[in-house]
């Protein structure tokens, strides 16, 4: 089932051989590369790579033929790093409805790159945090978007099945020096240390600044 609901998503945009020449012309900029660059390398070159973000017409790598939970990680993490908050809502959105377990994202072994393996590791923890909020609220992922009320107290009578972080990210040890991930938002200043309120609880763990970011919608 999870197989069939990622290749649907993926189906969803156009491919390369169904695209006439005059529709779209061929660029690389049209598939992601994943991994993404590392997270100081995104930060510093915003503009340039969302702009290449925008540009891009596939979910995944060119090659690939169905949507996996690796790719919707690295995406979230693009997203993230380059302040794209409506990117993020609508990559979370779209993972809630696949019921993958969020415990069954694998590990991107990225140990050669500590900064981008810890922001992964995060971002597990708050889909954690988003969907749970979500269950607890009587919402269930094998449910449907559109319900009438008396559907939504009938889902919200069955069991709970709240999320786990994969166990791949308890290994992930907190970075050396701190990687401050700014967000701008009007008429407030940022963040300057972990003990702000505001901060991610979450990316605090593995030593990264961060605004809480909006997870929790519905």
């Amino acid at each position: 089932m999870t197989q069939r609901l990622f290749r649907k998503q993926l189906e969803s945009l156009p491919r390369k051989e169904d695209c006439l020449p005059e529709e779209l012309e061929y660029e690389p900029d049209l598939y992601p590369t994943f991994p993404p660059p590392p997270p100081r390398q995104l930060i510093n070159d915003r503009d340039s790579h969302l702009k290449a973000l925008r540009r891009r017409r596939f979910a995944a790598p060119e090659g690939e033929l169905e949507d996996k939970p690796l790719f919707v990680l690295y995406r979230l993490y693009e997203h993230i790093l380059l302040d794209n908050n409506i990117g993020m809502r609508n990559e979370i959105e779209k993972f809630w409805w696949t019921m993958t377990p969020v415990s069954d994202i694998p590990d991107p072994q990225d140990e050669g790159k500590l900064e981008r393996y810890a922001v992964l590791s995060c971002i597990s923890a708050l889909l954690v945090e988003s969907f749970n909020q979500r269950i607890e609220m009587g919402l269930r992922r094998e449910a449907h978007s559109f319900m009438s009320d008396e559907e939504r107290q009938t889902w919200a009578g069955t069991p709970k099945v709240l999320e786990t972080v994969p166990t791949w990210t308890t290994n992930v040890v907190p970075l050396k020096d701190l990687l401050y991930i700014s967000h701008y938002m009007d008429g407030d200043t940022q963040l300057q240390t972990l003990d702000d309120e505001r901060a991610s609880s979450s990316f605090k763990e593995k030593n990264i600044l961060i605004w809480q970011s909006h997870i929790h919608f519905m």
